[in-house]
């Protein structure tokens, strides 16, 4: 891997002193010092010269005594006509396109307009965020892109946060890089640009190296799941030397300044938005179902939220007061949670460092409360059976609670397990394949599938995790939103504690509600906090509950039994 040039490859050397020569003829003096400004800074006299003896289109001329070097141009010629295949190299690194099968690869990509829409949009300055739901294709129109550039000889760098889509983006890259010369850098491997077109590469390596396309037409750089380059460790792998930028994401947002910091400079602007009503409109998401189910907290839960609850707001109010943090909740959490991470750094403390982690504590645990509600879990054990024919994603909010989900499910007749970070890479790819090829039917995960996983196709998703922003929920439901190949419909079921901040009653999940009401074939919210649930002590077992009792619509459109939802657009 080179950085500024450092050490580049022979081939890359005979194509930098081409260029040189292009433009006039040049003693090696001349040469090596247009090779500096051309980036190359380490080459050693030597290596150019070995380069010059070695090229037949490089002919030397003897002028009062001095060695010019002069560039064959129709030898050049002759190299780029002779080359097999319509797609190679001349023996300098550049490519003999054919512009004709190029854009054969292209139009096979058969976008879709608002993906055409995206690409122009983009194109028109080179950079930009492309913001589009997730299942709707942004990495269809980012394949779109690689093939524009890597057929014009850029190079191209493409950012994937986990190893899942590292190999589903190289999957993907196949049928669309002339020649696949596609490398890798990360999980054992370490490919570079100087012998790939397009390098899928993960974060954490990427920022450890210097990575630059090769010289000529500009570079292009892809960041998928593009928000999560916003912190300072993986914005590093964010490359100034690449021209060309491109970031796709289904949020541009995140809970701190990584946008306005990091992502806007390096980026620009949103270009292109896709949202869920043009998805629905357009047909490229499957339609969908929102459930919303409002449990009650148990005495003692309800004791503790409530305690928690006052606490927040006496101390929201002290600290506030005269200091000038910012009166919204989200904004004070961030200011907060900065100046308690500048008290670890620097080792201050004080009345006020004091209170905000009082406050922020305080505030983990009321969601805590709210997120593991006892009686979520009397929620699934009344699913479960209806549940097992149907391919499911359980979001939680820790392994604990993903372990229970499990054995609910188990108990219910439904093939399930649990999927996190704590388990070894093996076992996540084997569980993953498993519920891939139908023998588990239920995957059980505390965030760990929010993004960065390549997951096959599922029907429900089914969260009881609270959320922190609209990214997540907007992430969740996009799991269960590809279109699936006999039309179904997909389902989200959304369970909150009634009368804690997870309530839409009280302002929960207020930016993601507004962008699907209207766009879901069907919402029902249903209120349990009033009613014995089924699988709760001392009523009927997981079955679907009393007759007419409050999830039996539910559970019946998640049996596929016909309803009026069914009949909707």
């Amino acid at each position: 891997m080179s950085g500024q040039m450092s050490g580049p490859a022979g081939g890359q050397v005979r194509g930098l002193i081409r260029t040189a020569l292009a433009d006039a003829d040049a003693t090696v003096p001349q040469l090596m010092s247009t090779l500096r400004s051309l980036g190359a800074t380490r080459v050693s006299r030597s290596v150019v010269e070995r380069s010059l003896a070695d090229d037949p289109a490089c002919v030397a001329i003897e002028e009062l005594g001095r060695i010019r070097w002069h560039l064959d141009g129709d030898l050049v010629a002759m190299e780029r006509t002779d080359a097999v295949g319509g797609e190679g190299e001349d023996g300098t690194g550049v490519r003999v396109v054919d512009r004709d099968v190029s854009r054969a690869g292209l139009d096979a990509l058969e976008l879709r307009d608002w993906q055409a829409d995206a690409l122009a949009a983009w194109s028109a300055t080179g950079r930009g965020v492309v913001e589009a739901v997730t299942g709707s294709g942004k990495t269809r129109l980012a394949l779109a892109a690689v093939r524009l550039v890597v057929e014009r000889g850029g190079g191209v760098l493409v950012l994937v946060p986990s190893l899942g889509l590292q190999d589903q983006w190289v999957r993907e890259l196949a049928s669309v890089v002339p020649r696949g010369r596609i490398g890798r850098l990360g999980g054992g491997r370490a490919d570079d640009l100087d012998s790939n077109d397009v390098l899928v590469a993960t974060p954490q390596s990427a920022a450890e190296l210097p990575i630059t396309p090769p010289h000529g037409p500009p570079g292009l750089l892809v960041a998928d799941e593009a928000h999560r380059y916003g912190a300072a460790t993986w914005g590093s792998a964010l490359k100034p030397e690449f021209a060309l930028r491109l970031a796709l994401t289904a949020t541009f947002e995140r809970e701190d300044d990584g946008v306005l910091d990091v992502l806007a400079p390096y980026f620009g602007e949103v270009v292109h938005r896709y949202s869920y009503a043009d998805a629905a409109r357009d047909g490229t998401i499957a339609p969908f179902d929102l459930t919303l189910v409002g449990v009650p907290l148990t005495p003692v839960e309800r004791e503790r939220h409530d305690a928690l609850d006052a606490r927040v707001r006496r101390l929201t109010g002290s600290l506030i007061a005269g200091s000038g943090l910012p009166r919204d909740p989200r904004a004070l959490i961030s200011a907060l949670s900065a100046i308690v991470a500048d008290a670890q750094r620097t080792g201050r403390d004080g009345p006020q460092v004091r209170a905000a982690r009082e406050y922020l504590s305080a505030v983990r645990e009321r969601r805590t409360v709210a997120a593991g509600a006892a009686r979520k879990s009397d929620v699934v054990a009344a699913l479960a059976p209806a549940l097992a024919a149907r391919r499911t994603l359980v979001f939680t909010d820790t392994v604990e609670q993903a372990e229970g989900v499990v054995a609910l499910l188990r108990r219910g007749g439904t093939a399930a397990s649990v999927l996190h970070g704590g388990l070894e890479d093996r076992q996540r790819r084997s569980r993953l394949a498993r519920f891939g090829r139908g023998e588990l039917v239920a995957l059980a995960a505390p965030r760990v599938l929010d993004e960065g996983v390549d997951l096959p196709d599922a029907d429900v998703a089914l969260a009881l995790s609270a959320f922190r922003t609209r990214r997540h929920l907007i992430q969740r439901l996009g799991r269960v939103l590809r279109l699936k190949p006999d039309g179904r419909a997909a389902h989200l079921v959304l369970l909150h504690a009634s009368g804690t901040l997870e309530d839409p009653a009280r302002g929960g999940h207020h930016g993601f509600l507004a962008q699907v009401d209207g766009v879901a074939r069907v919402r029902t919210d249903l209120d349990l906090t009033d009613l014995d649930l089924p699988g709760a002590p001392g009523t009927p077992g997981p079955t679907g509950g009393p007759p007419g009792g409050p999830l039996e619509p539910l559970i019946g459109r998640l049996a596929g039994f016909p309803d009026v939802g069914d009949g909707g657009r």
